[in-house]
């Protein structure tokens, strides 16, 4: 299927709707165009895989550097700290692999990326080192096993995301396995080539949020709506979340439910008005919450129902719950699956940094213990599937669990972190060495080993670690001390999703890593005082 995708895309010049006259905020105005929209208007960035393979033959020189942010739309992100390489990064819809694919993958890190990756916050596997003298190789390789890296980058729908248990926990309202697929697969291609910046989407049937809806572009939970005299399960819908800037939004509700077969319909509808009308002069101000802040929600929600050609019924009865168990919502551990006689088993993959040795042994022990197949969460982390009760023992007695442990301290379990300095430029510290060194210091002075604590870690402004989602976040920040610039954080505090939705605020600026590990100790201490603290008899 990815390979014919690709095909068409060599086939089909690309669809560049009002590509001239787009982003016209403040009314019709014609807008002047941003630099990267007038890069596109150049160039169809899918048209780009030819010129791939003939730079493959003549070497990185001979690549224009102004096209270098072309390759995102094929997968290859070309970063400053190392020149004439390449970072790779695939589609994996839902997070769910097989093996093979896993296998795949490891041979392309081990024989072309040095053997070093990670795992995203998005479901996804990010490989590191690459030439363009690899490339053909490499997308041939991942064609051949079902994979692909198109328009993983830059103006493209992102990867789509859903609860890494689907099909398998009794958490869930709604299997979105092939859903998620569809709905990707529906997308790829020329028609939304050109959209004015990223999009992202999450599907979720299940009642844990584990896919942070709120902080896409789309976010589908589950739901009940009534249709005639029949309760049937479907999705709510918030729109406009994203969480880069500084000026991050949660999505809002759009007031509406969806079936299963509309899903893939509705994200087409509003990806063609983001298409047609997002803005293109800023793009600061380019994301899908810019404009359904300029239209208003119910404006937006009627434009949504003009192109997608019926009316849909207002918002059904959320099943989401109210307060999830924080052990159970990021799969982490040994928990039963709803067939019986199986469970999954949940590993903590340290700040989602990987290599190719591990992804080897990680496809061996799926073929020996479960079903061929691992599914990666939304927290950098990795499940593996059908595991039977009786050879449970066995899989947690693997070498590679006690690198990725199943059941680590409440501090690691609850750590993101964002790529950091090593691979990308807009990063201001190394966020997985500092994170990981701090959480080990925390991990000595904490009172409770088990207890979770949210902390993630964002490099830069573009909050790629959803620092300002978690209860504890950090943003990378440089501060002059003794005459010297050094590594620091500021703290923020706060944040949640749910019902009661907010954003973290900023409680501390500029602390260096040693404030920052005193900084977090003191507070996190303070709330395990606070919640064992005995309720107040009422008067």
């Amino acid at each position: 299927m990815k390979a014919s995708v690709s095909e068409n895309a060599l086939e089909t010049p690309a669809k560049r709707p009002q590509a001239h006259s787009s982003g016209m905020a403040n009314g019709n105005k014609k807008a002047k165009l941003n630099k990267v929209e007038l890069l596109k208007l150049k160039k169809s960035p899918l048209s780009l895989i030819h010129d791939i393979y003939r730079w493959a033959d003549e070497g990185f020189d001979s690549i224009p550097p102004e096209y270098y942010d072309l390759f995102k739309w094929h997968g290859f992100f070309h970063r400053k700290q190392t020149p004439g390489y390449f970072m790779l990064r695939m589609r994996i819809s839902n997070g769910i692999l097989n093996s093979s694919q896993l296998r795949a993958v490891a041979e392309i890190s081990r024989d072309y990326g040095r053997g070093v990756g990670d795992f995203t916050t998005r479901q996804n596997i990010q490989l590191r080192w690459i030439t363009i003298e690899k490339m053909p190789a490499i997308i041939e390789k991942l064609q051949a096993v079902g994979l692909g890296s198109e328009q993983t980058g830059m103006d493209n729908f992102r990867n789509v995301t859903g609860c890494p248990l689907t099909g398998l926990t009794r958490h869930e309202l709604l299997d979105t396995r092939q859903l998620t697929a569809a709905t990707a697969l529906s997308l790829l291609g020329p028609e939304f080539e050109n959209i004015p910046r990223k999009f992202n989407i999450s599907i979720n049937g299940c009642r844990l949020d584990c896919t942070h809806a709120q902080s896409n572009d789309i976010g589908l939970t589950p739901a009940t709506g009534r249709i005639g005299t029949r309760t049937v399960p479907g999705f709510n819908v918030v729109v406009g979340g994203h969480m880069g800037s500084r000026n991050p939004h949660l999505a809002v509700p759009l007031d509406a439910f969806v079936r299963t077969s509309q899903v893939t319909p509705l994200c087409r509808a509003i990806l063609t008005l983001f298409r047609d009308n997002g803005n293109r002069s800023s793009r600061g101000k380019a994301r899908l919450w810019y404009l359904i802040d300029e239209w208003g929600i119910d404006r937006f929600r009627d434009e949504v129902t003009k192109v997608l050609g019926e009316k849909l019924p207002s918002a059904g009865a959320c099943k989401l719950y109210r307060d999830p168990d924080p052990l159970e919502q990021d799969h982490v551990g040994v928990h039963p699956q709803i067939q019986d006689g199986l469970s999954y088993v949940g590993m903590v993959v340290p700040t989602g940094r990987i290599t190719a040795e591990q992804l080897f042994a990680l496809a061996e022990l799926a073929d020996e213990y479960g079903s061929r197949e691992v599914r990666l969460t939304n927290d950098q982390n990795v499940v593996i599937p059908n595991v039977t009760d009786r050879r449970l023992d066995e899989l947690l007695a693997e070498p590679l669990l006690k690198e990725w442990s199943p059941s680590p301290s409440g501090v690691m379990r609850g750590l993101v972190t964002c790529t950091g300095i090593d691979h990308c430029h807009f990063a201001l510290n190394d966020t997985k060495g500092i994170s990981l060194e701090i959480a080990r210091k925390l991990e000595k002075r904490l009172p409770d080993r088990d207890k979770v604590v949210r902390l993630n870690v964002s490099g830069c402004v573009h909050a790629c670690g959803r620092h300002r989602l978690s209860e504890i976040g950090l943003e990378a920040t440089r501060l002059r001390q003794g005459g010297q610039v050094i590594d620091g954080f500021n703290i923020y505090e706060g944040g949640c999703l749910g019902e009661d939705a907010r954003l973290g605020v900023e409680v501390h600026r500029k602390a260096t890593i040693d404030e920052t590990t005193e900084l977090l100790a003191d507070a996190i201490a303070s709330r395990y005082r606070s919640d064992a603290a005995p309720a107040a008899d009422p008067a």
